[in-house]
């Protein structure tokens, strides 16, 4: 005799969106340096999605790092989740370049960026730097 069980926290069978309300993120803002609007936006975009948890972003004004977290239950989609919502911030954010990744060090990475920034503890020159080495960590993991 075989018995399967499916752990939950909550039913999410119903196909409702997702409006937001649960999902982890800070709006970053310092007026000193670069503008994180773009970032926040990116933010509110993608909480929208069901299978996110937790979203992370900073941009330069030449560059968008998001990073997201998913669902436990939806970690074998992955890839294909991954897909659509870089090709998402590519549609809503044409004139700069975005990145987009689940992994873990990365999201460390960018959680530990968007504090220095709230924190007003680091200038323009570092986010660029910052996020120029963020960049090539995703790419040496590809």
């Amino acid at each position: 005799m075989l018995f399967l069980f499916s752990c939950s926290p909550e039913s999410e069978s119903n196909g409702a969106k997702n409006d937001g309300q649960d999902v982890e993120y800070t709006k970053i803002a310092n007026n000193k340096f670069v503008d994180q609007q773009k970032a926040n936006k990116a933010k509110k975009i993608l909480s929208k999605h069901d299978e996110i948890t937790s979203i992370n972003a900073v941009n330069s004004d030449k560059n968008l790092v998001v990073a997201i977290e998913v669902h436990h239950n939806k970690r074998f989609q992955l890839t294909d989740i991954r897909k659509r919502y870089a090709k998402e911030l590519k549609k809503k954010f044409p004139n700069i370049k975005t990145e987009l990744s689940t992994d873990k060090k990365i999201i460390l990475e960018l959680e530990s960026l968007e504090k220095e920034i709230k924190e007003k503890d680091i200038s323009n020159k570092q986010i660029k730097k910052k996020l120029k080495h963020i960049i090539n960590l995703m790419k040496e993991q590809t």
